[in-house]
């Protein structure tokens, strides 16, 4: 789960940077902005877990509440950290396009 939402978002931001003529750098920050999962994912998560079925079953089983509490943590610790990764070179890729914004 973890996985496929990391490479879900980049392959969104690749698209979507494409279509907007955005550079690689951009994209790439693009996809570090748009990674981190959690208000509400954790809210739906919560719900979920605390919502019981007729049977007095959870909605959703444990194993599928802990992996959302790990990709809370991946994603709020990975984002900022690739944002400040990418960030400077989409800058310098920037001043080097476009030397009158500089």
């Amino acid at each position: 789960m973890v996985i496929c939402l990391i490479v879900g978002k980049g392959i969104a931001a690749a698209i979507t940077g494409r279509a907007f003529g955005y550079p690689r750098q951009a994209r790439l920050t693009m996809w570090a902005l748009t990674l981190p999962q959690v208000a509400a994912t954790l809210a739906a998560t919560l719900v979920g877990y605390d919502t019981l079925n007729a049977t007095g079953e959870r909605l959703l089983a444990d194993e599928i509440f802990n992996t959302v509490l790990v990709l809370l943590v991946v994603t709020s610790l990975l984002g900022p950290i690739l944002t400040k990764l990418f960030t400077p070179g989409m800058i310098r890729e920037e001043a080097r396009t476009n030397p009158v914004a500089a």
